[in-house]
């Protein structure tokens, strides 16, 4: 009995190919399928990635981002382990793949304080990302670093954390604790949020190395995060950043209708409204 369906000549085909920033690098083996040519397809959304990407609670999870790429690109088994360099240009792809290059975003001048209606070309912000190397290491005085960009599990993990801790320091002010309270709560998250930009930057660094030893175990370069100067931290953390820059969206260049002056303006990837139809 033939069980092919006669349908499937017509199930979603590949709208766009892309090329990674990280070159296929920083993935566990069996979490990428590189393609020879170094292209991977990237399908439209089915409506079951769609009400994924409506639900809060798999938002806010991360499971509904995880969902959305292994079905649109199918080549990334394991999205979790996508590094952070990768994942703006893989959701821009997929957002490309299914409604198109253009999106419709309101912008709020900083000169005249008035908003204006854009279009932007997705393609142009896809073509953007340069190539990310993270086999250079950063020299930091006496210090050799070798970074590494964090995993999306990492990344949404932190958000997370990040999220507690605002909606924390938000409500403090409302609460009916004494001013003493108030003043040892904020001080506690101000160290918790301290804690966890270390923790953050332990993740990012790969191996420490001077002039007569390397050191790659966590404990022992979080363990120097904590001690060394704010000085070297800073430069430490700086040069993390720089690392990170060439899968991060360079913000738009918008000219207001209102009053002619150019401002700039950053390109959200916010899955609970990037990735519905332009308006």
């Amino acid at each position: 009995m033939n069980t092919t369906n006669p349908l499937n000549k017509y199930f979603r085909q590949p709208s766009i190919y892309m090329r990674l920033p990280s070159q296929g690098r920083h993935y566990p083996q069996g979490s990428l399928e590189m393609p020879e040519n170094s292209e991977l397809p990237v399908y439209p959304m089915t409506v079951r990635d769609e009400i994924m990407n409506r639900t809060p609670d798999a938002l806010f999870n991360g499971d509904s981002v995880v969902a959305l790429i292994e079905s649109c690109v199918p080549n990334i088994k394991n999205a979790w382990a996508v590094p952070s360099v990768d994942m703006d240009a893989i959701l821009i792809a997929i957002k490309i793949a299914t409604y198109g290059k253009d999106l419709e975003i309101n912008g709020l001048c900083t000169h005249c304080k008035e908003y204006s209606d854009y279009t932007i070309d997705l393609n142009k912000q896809l073509a953007q990302f340069g190539r990310s190397d993270y086999s250079l290491p950063s020299k930091i005085g006496q210090f050799t670093i070798a970074f590494r960009p964090l995993s999306y599990k990492e990344i949404n993990e932190t958000s997370q954390e990040q999220f507690t801790e605002q909606k924390v320091m938000n409500i403090l002010p409302e609460s009916k604790m004494s001013d003493k309270e108030k003043l040892q709560q904020i001080n506690e998250l101000l160290v918790k949020i301290t804690d966890g930009t270390i923790i953050t930057l332990t993740k990012s660094i790969e191996s420490i190395r001077t002039d007569d030893v390397i050191v790659n175990d966590e404990q022992q370069i979080k363990e120097f995060l904590d001690n060394c100067s704010s000085t070297v931290f800073t430069a430490i953390k700086n040069a993390a950043i720089e690392k990170r820059s060439a899968g991060t969206l360079k913000p738009l260049n918008l000219t207001c209708s209102h009053c002619n002056k150019i401002y700039e303006q950053n390109l959200t990837l916010d899955a609970s409204n990037f990735f519905g139809p332009s308006s």
